[in-house]
């Protein structure tokens, strides 16, 4: 390498979905179990942020600019979920919306779609938000099934290994999610 050779630079942006405000680290070292003695010797790095409902950024590449307006209009707690529907429909039939952008608002609303279907046109925006909804009341269900098992498996003094099967069980789930449920409604019910 020359004295004179430069490198072009990467950044790396964590783009966040989530519908609660991100209390992560923004930091590498805010990341890492670091021990006092070498920290000094760690690079720091800032993690560049974006939440998806609250952006700000200025993007010129139109599908990144759709894919954050869409994010932001169905992620807004704000507005009720027909109107942010409608909003997001129109938003897109306006702005003839790329299938791929809608792929990715499905996938970063865990939305469970047949791809193949929307690739072929047998599948409209609407009825992607009209499965988004389905998904999130399915959620919803569940998590208040689980809240219902959690506390009542602590109520009649069940070990967490019984909650766990019950959770499993009764729910259809892995032991994975089972574990996310009791802890998640742990606290409530102690």
């Amino acid at each position: 390498m020359k004295k004179t050779d430069r490198f072009i630079p990467v950044i790396t942006v964590v783009i966040y979905y989530g519908d609660k405000v991100w209390d992560g680290a923004t930091t590498l070292h805010g990341m890492l179990d670091i021990p006092e003695k070498i920290v000094k010797y760690v690079n720091d790095y800032k993690i560049l942020l974006v939440e998806a409902r609250r952006n700000d950024l200025v993007l010129h590449n139109m599908n990144n600019v759709d894919l954050f307006n869409l994010l932001e209009i169905i992620l807004d707690k704000k507005m009720p979920k027909n109107e942010a529907k409608k909003k997001a429909i129109q938003y897109g039939e306006e702005h003839q919306v790329d299938k791929t952008v809608v792929m990715t608002v499905a996938g970063a609303t865990n939305s469970k779609i047949d791809y193949n279907a929307f690739e072929k046109g047998e599948m409209s925006m609407c009825s992607l938000f009209d499965e988004i909804a389905k998904e999130n009341e399915i959620k919803g269900e569940a998590r208040g099934r689980a809240k219902e098992i959690v506390e009542t498996g602590y109520e009649f003094d069940f070990s967490e290994g019984d909650i766990l099967a019950r959770l499993q069980r009764k729910l259809d789930i892995s032991l994975q999610q089972a574990q996310e449920y009791l802890n998640m409604f742990k606290k409530q019910a102690v």
